[in-house]
């Protein structure tokens, strides 16, 4: 059972999972986007996290969950309300209905710390302090305590998502889009990780299989600098390049949400990612050159 499956990327995990030949069953508030959106055969259960014998009908008899629905755009209110209560929803439903696996879908940005680094088994407290980070950050504290009293969780930890998608150019792909064609005036220019969204998809599906109970794996295809990565994307598509700020630098008023995370992560060092763990699950995701290419051609096919 997968939530969030009509959004970025959870419709990318179940268009995968399918491919992959596994059963699957959503919960979704709006079955006609999913009808529109997921491939034939999915197991649709209409109800909301907020609804628990909704979550109680969705998780009946699943051999494992993927809760993968979040909220990024929202208010700090209902960023909380949905990230950490959705997330004790869905563990709740899960543990009383004896699922055998677990995978809860958490970010980078819950776990970097103010070096810089993304690592699986973290050894200084998370430094970012924005609604989001904080509120996956204290969703995953729900799902080490759940696999701790003997729930077979884990957790994986996405960086950046970007690429093709059932949803089409959401999440980064916004952005990309936006600064090559001159809609926004500026980002700074932090080095982060970046995952293609099919490949994140596919490190959920690892560690639903392999992952070990209580453990972390950290996402990542590559680490490069928002500047070299909207500039690779402009020249692909011949769009034009946005101007780059030096780390530290702020963005002013009106910075979108994805352009703000630059802002976000100007504020650390550049971005180290220790990803031994998903690696040694077979993670194998694409380099960020070649992942940009991928979604320069995608988009110009939309």
């Amino acid at each position: 059972m997968v939530t969030g499956s009509t959004g970025y990327l959870g419709s990318t995990l179940v268009e995968l999972a399918v491919r992959e030949g596994h059963d699957v069953r959503v919960l979704v508030r709006d079955p006609g986007r999913a009808a529109d959106l997921l491939p034939p055969g999915v197991d649709v259960v209409v109800g909301d996290l907020a609804d628990n014998e909704s979550v109680r009908r969705a998780v009946r008899g699943c051999q494992g969950v993927l809760h993968v629905a979040g909220s990024v755009e929202n208010s700090a209110e209902e960023t909380l309300r949905s990230n950490v209560g959705g997330t004790r929803a869905v563990l709740a439903a899960a543990m009383a209905a004896g699922v055998p696996r677990f995978v809860y879908t958490s970010s980078s940005a819950a776990v970097i710390d103010a070096s810089g680094v993304v690592a699986e088994r973290p050894t200084r407290a998370p430094a970012l302090t924005d609604p989001y980070s904080t509120s996956k950050a204290a969703a995953e504290e729900l799902v080490l305590a759940a696999a701790a009293g003997g729930m077979n969780a884990v957790i994986v930890n996405p960086v950046s998502i970007y690429g093709p998608s059932p949803r089409g150019p959401l999440s980064y792909n916004s952005l990309f889009l936006a600064a090559a064609r001159g809609e926004i005036p500026a980002v700074v220019d932090a080095a982060v990780g970046w995952v293609l969204a099919e490949d994140a998809a596919a490190g959920h599906l690892l560690a639903l299989e392999r992952g070990e109970p209580g453990s972390r794996y950290v996402l990542c295809g590559g680490v490069a600098t928002f500047g070299r990565v909207l500039h690779s994307f402009a020249d692909h598509v011949g769009g034009r390049r946005v101007r780059t700020l030096p780390a530290g630098s702020s963005l002013g008023e009106g910075a979108g949400t994805f352009a703000r995370r630059s802002e976000v992560y100007g504020h650390l060092p550049p971005v180290r990612v220790d990803d031994a763990g998903a690696r040694a699950l077979g993670f194998s995701p694409r380099a960020v050159d070649e992942g940009i290419a991928l979604t320069a051609a995608w988009i110009r096919g939309l």
